[in-house]
């Protein structure tokens, strides 16, 4: 290992470091954090209500089967997927998530500008690339930091109300919130990179927010005919594909980055009906082939960027 790659990693690591302890400071950690593990705690609580309530209604109907001298009914539970428990949170991370992924991206790459460090950062022997990878290296693990809080929680919940978890179930868990990392992942460097896009501070996170709405509900409508209270519901089968349009536009459903992200997710949790390991992984290569290019891209426009002049808050 040479001295300069030494000196690289411990440029991108003091960034990191730098970035964190300012999401510290700004309470972003804490917001962040605590949204999605409050998301999650709130998927955990419906599921186990909907538990609750099935269990009671089956007991009874075991009680008037068998004072009827029938057969019990078979247990709906043992006809449920084990995870079906965080259904919700296939919704969740591409709303709420993705809009937290948003600010942390947007202000990981905007604060430097609006209050002038960009300048004095850039005044020392630091190169922009590991600038930009300081930067993203601290966004992602901060939301990777929130979703192993959501693992851990998730965890508990499936716990309680399965009473129990096998190998397979744990890592298709796992499996879960590693794509949901990944998509979150894309979100936040959406928000740097309009950063570097736009000088006005208020106008880049419009932009960002414009995206997301896009991604979120313009995209799926147009390739598979959902209407965008449809987008909510991962379930739901696409309302449009009879008429000729749809049936054109569906071709390019593989754009759809949360379409994508839905499918593989519920494939993960086993939620729809089984797909193969291959199906999986081709819903999964949107988000990875999306967050690759976002990453190279926010490198090529940081060495553009001009850092002589700070960012309007307006």
């Amino acid at each position: 290992m040479t001295a300069t790659s030494t000196s690289g990693r411990a440029v991108i690591g003091t960034v990191s470091a730098q970035q964190a302890l300012t999401f510290r400071r700004q309470r972003v950690r804490l917001i962040g954090v605590a949204t999605l593990i409050m998301v999650t705690a709130m998927a955990g609580i419906l599921g186990w209500s909907s538990h609750h309530t099935i269990v009671r209604v089956f007991d009874q109907a075991v009680q008037l089967q068998a004072a009827a001298g029938n057969p019990a009914p078979a247990n709906p539970f043992l006809l449920k997927p084990s995870l079906s428990l965080l259904s919700n949170m296939v919704v969740y991370i591409p709303l709420i998530g993705a809009l937290i992924a948003l600010m942390v991206g947007h202000l990981a790459m905007a604060e430097d500008q609006t209050n002038g460090m960009g300048r004095l950062i850039f005044t020392r022997p630091i190169a922009r690339t590991q600038y930009a990878l300081g930067k993203i290296l601290s966004a992602v693990r901060l939301l990777a930091t929130a979703l192993a809080g959501c693992w851990a929680l998730s965890l508990v919940a499936l716990l309680i109300v399965n009473r129990t978890l096998n190998g397979p179930d744990l890592a298709r868990l796992t499996g879960f919130y590693a794509l949901s990392w990944a998509y979150l992942v894309v979100f936040a460097l959406i928000g740097m990179l309009t950063a570097l896009l736009i000088r006005r501070r208020s106008l880049a996170l419009l932009s960002a927010i414009a995206v997301w709405i896009v991604v979120t509900f313009v995209l799926p409508q147009f390739v598979s005919g959902l209407r965008p209270t449809q987008s909510l519901n991962p379930l739901s089968e696409p309302a449009g594909l009879s008429q000729g349009f749809f049936r054109i536009t569906h071709l390019a459903q593989p754009i759809s980055l949360v379409e994508g992200y839905k499918d593989a997710a519920s494939s993960i949790l086993r939620t729809t009906p089984a797909t193969t390991a291959a199906e999986t992984a081709l819903s999964v290569l949107p988000t990875l082939i999306a967050a690759a290019t976002l990453a190279l891209l926010v490198l090529w426009r940081i060495q553009r960027h001009d850092y002589s002049r700070s960012a309007s808050d307006e």
